[in-house]
């Protein structure tokens, strides 16, 4: 243990010494090698400034203009705006410290929790099984992943006029349930099954977005280790739950911060299938915010609750990283 600070010692000084000697033989003059570098790294920056250009403008100055509208009163083309500092926001958060039920936005951000909770896990474990099965195809691999890929490129539209028949109450599912003699619900009419409905539709939709993620990181595994595991006498289960599920855990970050952004953002199925009903069930915030903006013309009201939820995003996912070790060792 003691003889590892000499040798770094030791080499820092050589690495010292060789770089010396470089900068003394070619004095100011810039290598070759340098200036490749310099050149690749200009034309890599050249090709991404039209993306640059695109993710500055509409993200960029659009984010700071929603922060400075959300300090207005703003009703687009019918008064000049004024500047009400943070009433916006003092009029929410009064909603939530004395009577949260009452608050459409409020009821949106508990739709939306429980809607992420539920999803976010059934998703990710989900892609990690579809992903274990495609492992272990040796025939019709490309075929299977191409059928379970299907849900992630078909529009949300399709997908949600697709499940308003399957949710229909004389649609698809319930004439099933009705063969073995259980009583379908009026799914999307129901408030007790109209936000699990959606909850489904989201999970069967996303979870074959982020199979590919899993798939990819199964596909990058140290086989060594694995095998060394195996040698050991560790039998499947024991070598899934002790060295693959590790392994995973940066994938698996990635999986769920994407997945709680995603969902946090949920409005097209809430937006074409209940419209946030019945009785505010399937409210989300991004659909909250739409219609204090383009129903109610309530720009200002619309723009702070869309910093309230990026605030909301932003520490949750601080708090995943936070909880899900994403370091491999051990």
């Amino acid at each position: 243990m003691g003889v590892q600070p000499a040798e770094s010692s030791t080499a820092a000084t050589l690495l010292r010494t060789v770089g010396k000697r470089r900068w003394f033989r070619h004095g100011n003059k810039k290598s070759p090698y340098t200036r490749l570098q310099r050149g690749e790294t200009l034309a890599a920056y050249l090709f991404l400034t039209p993306y640059l250009l695109v993710l500055f403008v509409f993200f960029a100055i659009v984010s700071i203009y929603g922060v400075g509208l959300s300090l207005f009163t703003v009703d687009i083309g019918f008064t000049p705006p004024q500047f009400v500092g943070f009433h916006n926001y003092q009029i929410l958060f009064q909603q939530l410290f004395t009577n949260p039920s009452f608050s459409p936005f409020w009821i949106s951000i508990a739709n939306i929790i429980k809607f992420t909770v539920i999803v976010v896990s059934a998703q990710t474990v989900l892609a990690l099984v579809l992903a274990l099965l495609l492992q272990t195809l040796v025939r019709g691999k490309g075929v299977f992943r191409t059928i379970f890929y299907i849900p992630a490129i078909t529009s949300s539209v399709a997908t949600s006029l697709i499940f308003l028949w399957l949710y229909n109450p004389e649609g698809l599912i319930n004439y099933l349930l009705s063969l073995i003699h259980i009583p379908g619900p009026d799914w999307l009419n129901d408030p007790f099954w109209a936000l699990p409905s959606l909850m489904m539709l989201n999970i069967w939709s996303t979870a074959a977005a982020f199979m590919i993620y899993f798939l990819a990181a199964l596909q990058d595994l140290p086989r060594e280790i694995l095998e060394a595991a195996e040698v050991d006498g560790a039998n499947r289960f024991q070598v899934f739950w002790h060295v693959t599920v590790p392994l995973l855990r940066p994938t698996t970050f990635l999986v769920v911060a994407l997945g709680t952004i995603g969902a946090f953002q949920m409005f097209d199925q809430a937006k074409f299938m209940t419209d946030g009903g019945p009785l505010n069930s399937t409210l989300t915030p991004m659909l909250e915010i739409y219609k204090a903006a383009f129903n109610d013309s309530r720009f200002g009201s619309a723009a702070a609750m869309s910093v309230i939820l990026f605030l909301i995003i932003f520490v949750v996912t601080i708090l995943q990283r936070r909880f899900i070790d994403t370091s491999i060792q051990g």
